[in-house]
């Protein structure tokens, strides 16, 4: 009997197994019966910002900004020594002289799409030492801005904003103060075409500005009344000379007493800029400007007015730059400066100076 409890109990258990793994579904569906999937994937674009890193993009950042934006900064020292002892001068009557010339080039090229800004500053400053006394031989900044916008191939239309005067104290050989900073100062503003020439070979560049405006200012009292002493005597005062021939002359950087501080010219202006680095080392390069300004609207003005007897005829005033760079190695460099300079309200003759030197250079350039 109890054998027989024993396969009861086990044939009860395999038939409850049998039951509950035992299932029917049905594969096919039904007569007009859809089978619908639910898509549970999340849709999205693997370029979004979700998945790139902020490193990615700054660096695509930066890259964007190198593209547009092109820069070069370039720094150098130049002298001269010339060192003779006492017997030497005593027979030769050479003078012992020493002479150091710092000059900084900076410019920067913005381009995005058909709008350029180009921007450039320029500084020099120089002093030689001569009879144990200091003389300044070279003094110049300069900063300007351009911007444009393409209107075809080689033709640009935009404006050109300038800014030039020096840094220290001027005098003349008999120690008259003749300059200080922004006395004088030189503001140009042009509105017109430029053509830029396509060959790399040849990167000259013409700005022609049917409408300009040049203004000098001259914001130092004491250099104004040192000119004014020196062109009508000393001790002569402003009022002695009104309405008289003499209020309507330049006298100081072609200021006249009519004009006091400042004076502003309108008329047109060209200018020619050509700047080109030879050999793939840049071992050789030169870069020239040739500017000119005529202030005819001024000078209708003038004769049209009631003293036109008294006004001189405005001439163009023209400066040309040349600038040529010589690197020996990546830090020593030869820097030959010329240029021309004619201002008949200054004085009636071409001004010229001519600057050479040898030092320490450094460049720097993103691209």
């Amino acid at each position: 009997m109890k054998k027989f409890y024993i396969l009861l109990a086990a044939a009860t258990m395999l038939s409850a197994a049998a039951t509950a793994q035992v299932s029917i579904v049905s594969a096919e569906p039904e007569a007009g019966e859809q089978i619908a999937f639910n898509d549970g994937i999340k849709q999205g674009d693997v370029n979004s910002d979700e998945f790139s890193s902020e490193a990615q993009r700054k660096a695509e950042r930066a890259a964007i900004r190198k593209e547009r934006n092109t820069l070069e900064f370039n720094a150098s020292l130049n002298g001269s020594l010339s060192n003779f002892n006492s017997k030497w001068q005593s027979v030769n009557g050479n003078t012992n002289s020493l002479t150091g010339i710092a000059s900084v080039l900076f410019t920067h090229q913005y381009n995005k799409g058909m709008f350029t800004l180009n921007n450039k500053a320029t500084g020099k400053l120089g002093y030689t030492n001569s009879s144990k006394e200091w003389v300044k031989s070279q003094d110049e900044w300069f900063v300007s801005t351009a911007p444009a916008y393409k209107i075809a191939d080689k033709w640009n239309f935009g404006a050109d904003l300038s800014l030039r005067s020096q840094f220290a104290n001027g005098f003349d050989g008999d120690l008259n103060r003749t300059s200080k900073f922004f006395a004088p100062a030189y503001f140009n503003v042009s509105v017109g075409f430029t053509y830029v020439c396509p060959d790399p070979k040849f990167p000259i560049k013409i700005s022609m500005s049917p409408i300009s405006m040049n203004a000098v200012y001259v914001m130092s009292d004491e250099v104004r009344y040192g000119f004014m002493d020196r062109a009508f005597g000393a001790g002569t005062t402003v009022s002695s000379l009104k309405d008289k021939a003499e209020w309507f002359k330049p006298y100081c950087y072609g200021l006249t007493l009519e004009n006091g501080r400042q004076r502003y010219e309108g008329g047109s202006s060209i200018q020619i800029d050509f700047d080109r680095t030879f050999d793939n080392k840049g071992i050789f390069r030169y870069r020239t400007t040739l500017y000119s300004f005529y202030g005819w609207i001024n000078e209708a003005v003038q004769q049209s007015s009631d003293h036109k007897d008294y006004y001189e005829h405005i001439a163009p005033t023209v400066r040309w730059e040349h600038t040529i760079d010589i690197k020996a190695t990546k830090y020593f460099s030869t820097q030959f400066y010329f240029q021309m300079y004619y201002n008949k309200a200054q004085i009636n003759s071409l001004q010229t100076q001519i600057l050479l030197g040898v030092g320490l250079a450094y460049t720097f350039k993103n691209k």
